[in-house]
């Protein structure tokens, strides 16, 4: 992104001899051009099925068609800003491991910012035409104290339309032992929203066999969390604005085979539930400041699937030859014989 720079033209051709030009209309022409610029995963630099980022419209890294842009002078001069407007710019409010390449900021953002705000964002009545929109993933210790996302916020002359967050499974508190879902909402009382942002999304995601409890946790935060921007606006949720997705991923996360969930062997499959938060008549918010979100005390978790063990090292199981398609209860015998013939090795002693 820090590579692109807007060519300054002295003068171009006007290209009226081109029907494209001359008898489209500029409508027509920006509809082309959003389909065109609109970025999109670049399948030849795909992510590993087993990283933490993995998942659906976030399986590669993405990639902007700009060919479109070498046609002719006229054609740059027009859609040059669109490949930055329309573009979801992602952040990882993680440990470096979490985020693709290490890196938690897109490359060159602030730079880019600042230069698509000199080039037209100062020049609009408004003053604020800035990138499009971002999407955080954020693990729960980086999010609810509120100032990293804040500074993400912060960054000088930008103005998205829409924000969304994402919590995965593996973001939430202690996932790895199961334990009830929370979430703190200081992030909720202390974030102020850009006074450009119209939307604000977050995913709660969860495994299948605990969506009544993300279920329960989205559902309070429709009725209890609202947003608040800088002009003093804000947004608000109805159940009208949830919606649900699922999704099959991989159970091998951190070096580890999840096998307490797998439903099939190496695969856990997730549920997620969406919540748009809209711009509304401040008369419609709920009580402040917003109350932190937990699963009922006397909620009853449904057990897993499988319940020897959570995990299973990935390296151990390559060493013992335990392949991935090995169902949970199979991998976790063979392991078992696995280690029980390593320590006979070890020690001299046998079952004679």
């Amino acid at each position: 992104m820090s590579d692109f720079q807007s060519l300054d033209f002295i003068s171009y051709h006007n290209q009226d001899q081109s029907p494209f030009f001359s008898i489209l209309p500029p409508e027509i022409r920006h509809e082309i051009y959003a389909y065109a610029l609109s970025e999109y995963e670049n399948l030849e630099r795909p992510y590993q099925k087993d990283s933490y980022w993995w998942r659906p419209g976030n399986t590669a890294f993405l990639r902007t068609a700009t060919e479109l842009l070498r046609t002719c002078r006229r054609l740059y001069n027009e859609a040059w800003l669109m490949q930055f407007a329309l573009a979801e710019h992602r952040f990882y409010l993680t440990q470096a491991d979490r985020a693709p390449g290490g890196t938690t900021w897109p490359r060159g953002f602030e730079k880019c910012n600042q230069m698509v705000y000199g080039s037209y964002g100062k020049h609009q009545p408004s003053g604020r035409f800035g990138l499009g929109g971002i999407r955080v993933f954020a693990q729960l210790y980086k999010l609810e104290p509120g100032d990293e996302l804040q500074e993400i916020l912060d960054v000088p002359d930008f103005y998205p339309r829409r924000v969304a967050v994402t919590i995965r499974y593996s973001d939430f508190w202690f996932w790895e032992s199961n334990t009830p879902l929370h979430i703190d909402a200081t992030w909720v009382n202390e974030i102020r929203l850009p006074d450009s942002v119209t939307y604000f999304t977050v995913d709660f995601e969860m495994i299948e066999r605990r969506k009544d409890e993300v279920n329960l946790i989205a559902n309070d935060a429709v009725k209890k969390w609202f947003f608040e921007r800088r002009d003093g606006a804000i947004l608000t949720a109805c159940k009208e604005d949830i919606s649900v997705s699922t999704w099959t991923g991989s159970s091998i996360l951190g070096g580890q085979r999840w096998v307490r969930d797998e439903i099939r062997p190496g695969q856990l499959d997730y549920h997620v539930v969406t919540v748009i938060w809209k711009l509304r008549q401040r008369g419609d918010c709920p009580p402040h400041p917003c109350p932190n979100l937990d699963v009922p005390r006397d909620f009853v978790q449904p057990s897993p699937p499988f319940t020897q063990t959570d995990s299973i090292d990935l390296r151990s199981l390559q060493i013992a030859n335990v392949s991935l398609d090995t169902p949970a209860a199979e991998a976790w015998r063979a392991m078992q014989r696995y280690y029980e013939s390593a320590y006979q090795g070890t020690t001299g002693f046998d079952d004679e």
